[in-house]
Parts: C-alpha cells; sequence; structure tokens
C-alpha cells in the first residue's frame, strides 16, 4: 500500500483561508496525512501552522510539524517550536545553512530536552553528500528525496515502490518516506509531495515516533530481477517448461518451445533452399 502526503509551508499559502481550503481537500482526493512547516531556527514561527493543525485535530486527520534546523543555538530553536506550539511530536528539515551531523543531533537533543520527540529526519542525499556522507543509521523516521520530472496528480507522477533510482539506502539508513516531487497539484497549487510503503496505522506509528520496517531494497530488486528472469523463460520455453502448443510439436508429440520453433523453421527453409537449387 502506497500512501500520499503533502509537505506544506508559508510559501504555500497567502491567507488563513488558504490553508484551510487546502487542508480540507486532502482527505477527499486519498491523501493521508500533511507535514507543515511550524519553525525555523530561532526566529520563525509558520504563521499557517496553527490553522493547520487545529483542522487536522478537529477533523482527525494525520499531521505532523517540521522545524528548520539552523545553526543557531539549539535550545533557543527548540523553544521557537515551543512557542508555535509545534507538538510532542517533530519532524527536522535539515538541509541547506543546517550545518553538520553534530548540529543535527544537538537539535535533536535539545528537542528532547524540552520533551519533544523527533519522529522524522529529512535529510536528502544531496545534502548529505554535502556534508561529508556521515553515519545517519541511528537517525529517527529518514526522510528522503529524489523528483521525478513533470506536474500532475501524486500518484500519476510517483514512480513506483520497487524503483530503486528513488529509493535506495544510504548512509546506513533505508528511507521510511520518499519526497518524489515538488510540482504536485492539490486544487489550485503546486506542492512537494511524499509517499509511504504501509499502511495508516503504521504510518500514524511514524508520526508518534514508532519505527517501520521497510522492505529491503535489495531484496525487492532481487525479486524484480527474478521475476523477469522467469518471465523470460517461460517465453522460452512455454508455462512449466512445456513448450508452446501453437508453435507446433515434435515427433514425439511434446510442444516446441521457441528455440525448438525456430530450428525447425531453419530447418524448413533449408529444405526450400535446397530443392529450389535443384
Amino acid at each position: 500500500m502506497t500512501l500520499y502526503g503533502p509537505d506544506t509551508s508559508n510559501n504555500n499559502f497567502r491567507s488563513a483561508a488558504d490553508a484551510i481550503t487546502f487542508v480540507s481537500q486532502l482527505p477527499g482526493q486519498g491523501f493521508s496525512w500533511i507535514e507543515q512547516k511550524v519553525s525555523e531556527g530561532s526566529y520563525y514561527r509558520d504563521p499557517y501552522w496553527p490553522v493547520i493543525a487545529q483542522w487536522c485535530r478537529n477533523n482527525h486527520f494525520p499531521h505532523i510539524g517540521y522545524h528548520y534546523v539552523t545553526t543557531n543555538s539549539p535550545a533557543a530553536q527548540a523553544q521557537t517550536w515551543l512557542s508555535n506550539n509545534g507538538g510532542k511530536y517533530a519532524m527536522l528539515d535539515f538541509e541547506a545553512n543546517s550545518g553538520d551531523i553534530h548540529n543535527f543531533w544537538a537539535v535533536v537533543n535539545a528537542f528532547n530536552a524540552v520533551g519533544v520527540t523527533i519522529s522524522l529526519s529529512y535529510i536528502p542525499h544531496w545534502y548529505w553528500q554535502q556534508i561529508g556522507s556521515p553515519d545517519i543509521s541511528q537517525v529517527p523516521g529518514l526522510i528522503a528525496s529524489n523528483y521525478v520530472n513533470g506536474t500532475g496528480y501524486a500518484s500519476n507522477l510517483y514512480p513506483g515502490n520497487d524503483n530503486q533510482r528513488y529509493w535506495f539506502p544510504y548512509g546506513g539508513a533505508t528511507p521510511q518516506i520518499l519526497q518524489f516531487t515538488d510540482a504536485a497539484l492539490i486544487g489550485n497549487l503546486s506542492v512537494d509531495c511524499n509517499a509511504f510503503q504501509g499502511t495508516l496505522d503504521q504510518l500514524i506509528s511514524l508520526l508518534q515516533g514508532g519505527t517501520v520496517t521497510q522492505p529491503d531494497p535489495t531484496t525487492a530488486a532481487l525479486n524484480q530481477i527474478l521475476a523477469i528472469v522467469q518471465d523470460i523463460q517461460t517465453q522460452l520455453r512455454g508455462p512449466n517448461l512445456n513448450g508452446w502448443p501453437q508453435l507446433g510439436h515434435n515427433a514425439a508429440g511434446k510442444n516446441l518451445t521457441v528455440v525448438d520453433a525456430l530450428a525447425a523453421l531453419r530447418a524448413d527453409v533449408d529444405a526450400l533452399k535446397a530443392s529450389s537449387a535443384v
């Protein structure tokens, strides 16, 4: 099962009414959760978080707020989160200008110290490389990003659960969520959108600091290769390796395989050539 959820911030809305109009469309369009910005550094509180969070609570819609990590004092960043009523579960947005992995953990610890659990960690592959490809095997709920081309409905843009170009581990961690586009159409807006592989209960557990075991990408890739090989074998040798009746039969009355049929055809062609040469 694949679940979809947008990632939004003050950049997407012009008013509280816009924000409510947007979020109220999500359940009817098949979305399962929303990630909305709460705060940034020690200096910014997103004005649309309170109204979106309240709508989600009133309508029992899964949601989580996120904090954009900066190199400001970690303790001050945690207080900025609290001052906008971010809640007891948080997602950290760790990318451009967020500092190194030591700063990431300093912010995690600062949030934990004030009673906030970090449930999700958006650490895109490009930024992970930029800061020296550190070990991130212990980060809570890794969110990766790798964008498809084009714009459209999220389910049409999504590249698939087994696509190793998008779902791949790095830094010792396997992504729990994939942000696969920055151009999903929801209403009259074009927004970032994420995919989660699992059930709604598993998603809710993840948003609340639980863990979800994603399929081993190596096993998924091997299963895909096995399916292709089995299909090729069936095409060449027939169902259950018993040949194809439409290709004819050998002297023993058994169905011919593709190779058998080609050999028989070659023999017929050679016979025709020989007879025409006489």
